[in-house]
């Protein structure tokens, strides 16, 4: 059954790790973990991006986790999303066991199958349509490894070292109702949010979907809701913040079959799913949103556009935390009681 509005959530930020300078977008994302942590943020999450001339700077998400797992202790460490078809399943488990091991169980590990990546399905060597296919075999070799079992063909070989908490940390994302299914069938968490996926006609009926099918007895469902907040002192500071980058997204619109000219910047932003304004506007639109309550047990911000300052994403978060998801039921972790320490194996 869905929850209800004021039930407790775990709140995360996304950032997509933007900047010309490489070094200068991980040193702020870093900051920003340290930030989320000091705020009382559940977790951080990052995309991945293969190939990017600019929208996306890390195609290697385990790899910064790492570092910030032993700069910043106690926060979540999540991808959404690691692209699974570009993947060795095997490789991928260890990289993730070692460092759910190296943070004491805190990794959230976000899969896909890719579709927000067709472009570099080539490069990698693989066939775009075969990436459903493709996921789902990846996919469940991940998480037999994970679960302890066997490499198959190995003569026995598990995985080193193990990390078994983990394989209840897996989360999918997926744009089908088959793929909610899915989802749930294997016990794993679902992930729901992309810039144009409409939350009534899309994503409400992939949530359903999933709780629908939801059979495993011993462990809840999941779902997270990706989206992008921005609040700001009022609507028009938030607009004149979030123009230029919005701009950049009229040609993917298009492509999409969303629009078939350039409307204005309010349309592109409802189009976009972005909730802005000042913070009591910002709380009023999210309520409102068909696929975030009663769904989400995980609600994960993304605060960041291509030009934000470090100092405005900062802000952002902190408004996030102080005055928005608390009107929504949510508490920073140290005012919840204190729960069991996972099992990292």
């Amino acid at each position: 059954m869905p929850r209800q509005l004021g039930k407790p959530f775990k709140l995360g930020f996304l950032s997509h790790a933007f900047g010309a300078d490489p070094q200068q977008a991980y040193d702020h994302l870093i900051e920003q973990f340290e930030v989320a942590q000091a705020l009382g943020f559940d977790g951080g999450w990052i995309a991945q991006h293969h190939l990017d001339q600019g929208f996306g700077r890390l195609p290697s998400p385990l790899v910064l986790l790492a570092a910030i797992a032993e700069q910043v202790p106690g926060i979540e460490l999540g991808t959404a999303v690691v692209v699974l078809p570009f993947e060795d399943p095997t490789r991928l488990a260890e990289d993730a066991s070692v460092l759910d091991n190296l943070s004491a169980g805190r990794v959230q590990l976000g899969i896909g199958s890719g579709g927000a990546n067709l472009g570099n399905f080539d490069a990698f060597g693989q066939a775009a349509e075969d990436r459903q296919a493709q996921f789902e075999q990846r996919q469940q070799q991940l998480q037999r490894l994970l679960q302890g079992y066997p490499l198959p063909g190995s003569g026995g070989l598990t995985l080193q070292p193990p990390a078994p908490g983990l394989a209840q940390r897996l989360w999918h994302s997926h744009g089908s109702e088959a793929g909610a299914r899915y989802a749930a069938s294997q016990g794993n968490g679902l992930l729901l949010g992309t810039a144009t996926h409409d939350p009534l006609t899309v994503q409400k009926p992939l949530a359903e979907a999933y709780l629908a099918a939801w059979a495993d007895p011993a462990h809840p469902p999941r779902i997270g809701v990706v989206r992008a907040v921005f609040p700001a002192p009022d609507r028009a500071t938030a607009q004149a913040e979030l123009a230029v980058d919005i701009e950049k997204h009229i040609p993917r619109l298009q492509r999409e079959g969303l629009i078939e000219q350039a409307l204005g910047l309010d349309a592109h932003l409802r189009l976009m799913n972005v909730h802005h304004g000042d913070t009591e506007q910002v709380i009023a639109s999210l309520r409102q949103d068909p696929a975030l309550f009663p769904y989400a047990d995980y609600l994960i911000v993304v605060a960041q556009a291509e030009s934000s300052t470090q100092a405005q994403v900062l802000e952002r978060l902190r408004l996030i935390a102080q005055a928005i998801a608390p009107a929504l039921g949510w508490q920073p972790r140290a005012a919840r009681p204190t729960q069991p320490q996972p099992t990292v194996g």
